[in-house]
């Protein structure tokens, strides 16, 4: 067995990509921890800004996660006051809106997001920078 696991190890792409995913959230969650946020938190209204007031499968599809993953990170961010949920038209279910504060703390980690930015980009490499940006068109198609 230890032959077939080493080879997991080599060769595993999940693997491989979990363990880049780590790392590079490393970068951007260092940078931005002076505005007091997370990459995951920061993408999340940078994709409500971008989207307008959505619906929460809307938003979890823009940023391929899992609505009850999603659902607990926006109900976070409503108690900080970064988000807002509004009533559907239809009254059955609720939008996403970002709020003034949101927008705000956007705003104020900005720069602290270019920094992460370009650092992910240096180590990376051009080439790194342009595979992974290839893989996730290739992916989505």
């Amino acid at each position: 067995m230890p032959d077939e696991t080493r080879n997991i190890v080599r060769e595993c792409l999940a693997m491989r990509v979990r363990m880049l995913n780590r790392m590079v959230t490393a970068i951007y969650d260092a940078a931005l921890a002076q505005a007091g946020l997370k990459i995951s938190q920061f993408t999340v209204l940078v994709a409500v800004t971008n989207l307008g007031e959505c619906r929460p499968k809307d938003l979890a599809k823009a940023l391929e996660m899992d609505e009850s993953t999603l659902s607990r990170n926006v109900e976070r961010m409503c108690a900080r006051g970064w988000l807002r949920l509004k009533p559907d038209q239809d009254r059955r279910g609720h939008l996403i809106a970002l709020t003034d504060r949101g927008a705000a703390l956007i705003h104020k980690a900005m720069a602290s997001w270019r920094r992460a930015q370009e650092e992910a980009q240096r180590q990376l490499g051009p080439e790194g920078v342009a595979a992974v940006k290839a893989a996730v068109r290739r992916m989505r198609g």
